[in-house]
């Protein structure tokens, strides 16, 4: 894969702005949060609520593994693995996101190739959520890495979480990706921090639909994002939503690059999840995730 691949990747799979860095904090993890459309803050109650909204990590009443998995385009992989343990003192959570880029041809000032080497990027998690008497709250902490070859940044962020559940009806708010920013020889970039707020409403008959606003101060804008889940059989959920993050101008195929589908299997002690995104005129990613419970 050469440099041009590489950075129409990086702006295909996450917005880039020139004041940000680390765009694949922005990328999400878990089938069923993506298949609706990112509208989760509110919604989540499980392990993949690490990287949504960490206050969601107290609803969880089992020990938790989530794994999810996505090949997006050239050589590049996805990977992200999280686990929550509930406690009599509240849930505690850890996570790994890799994405990994493959092998980057690096080339002279002439075009020649010269040489590969890897790229990749990582964030190892950590977290704690309690519930309260006036809401359930949660924060995490995130060590970063970034690696193009031999340059490498290093740094860390926070994020930071809260949702209030009255019946049916769930309201959620989360800060993402709180920091210095990564340092990449003498140029530092903020990280893309994102501001959410969501409400969610769970339907009789194990539906659920979900609404989100997220923010990015530095220049990212103000996206909206909702879903629904409809459970078709017992242990079966089809799902479907959409998200103004993936749209932009350009030919008519755009009217509908925000839209996610995706479909879930759900056992006593397993789940099995899957979603479809569209994220050019011409690509899309599969993301597959996996839970247990114990």
């Amino acid at each position: 894969m050469n440099m041009i691949t590489l950075a129409v990747l990086l702006v295909a799979t996450a917005p880039a702005f020139a004041a940000e860095t680390a765009s694949f904090l922005t990328v999400g993890t878990g089938a069923r949060a993506l298949s609706l459309g990112g509208a989760y803050s509110a919604l989540g109650e499980d392990a993949d609520s690490l990287y949504w909204n960490p206050a969601g990590l107290s609803k969880v009443e089992k020990r938790e593994v989530a794994v999810s998995h996505a090949e997006m385009f050239a050589n590049t992989r996805l990977d992200h693995l999280a686990y929550a343990h509930p406690t009599s003192h509240g849930t505690f959570a850890a996570g790994l996101t890799y994405l990994s880029y493959g092998k980057v041809d690096s080339r002279d000032g002439l075009g020649r190739p010269t040489a590969e080497y890897d790229a990749s990027d990582a964030a190892v998690s950590a977290g704690y959520a309690r519930k309260l008497d006036f809401a359930e709250v949660g924060a995490s902490v995130k060590y970063l890495r970034s690696h193009v070859g031999s340059t490498e940044a290093q740094g860390a962020a926070f994020d930071l979480g809260a949702r209030k559940t009255l019946g049916a009806l769930m309201f959620g708010a989360a800060v993402r990706n709180a920091g210095p920013g990564l340092k990449y020889e003498d140029q530092r970039n903020d990280l893309p921090l994102r501001l959410a707020a969501g409400a969610a409403y769970k339907l009789a008959g194990g539906h659920a639909l979900a609404f989100e606003l997220t923010n990015g101060p530095h220049g990212a804008g103000t996206d909206v994002a909702f879903g629904g889940e409809y459970q078709a059989i017992a242990g079966t959920c089809l799902r479907a939503g959409y998200t103004t993050r993936n749209v932009g101008g350009g030919t008519g195929f755009d009217a509908v690059r925000g839209l996610s589908l995706g479909m879930g299997v759900s056992l006593e002690r397993w789940s099995l999840d899957y979603a479809v995104l569209p994220i050019g005129e011409l690509v899309t990613a599969h993301r597959f995730s996996l839970g247990a419970r114990f």
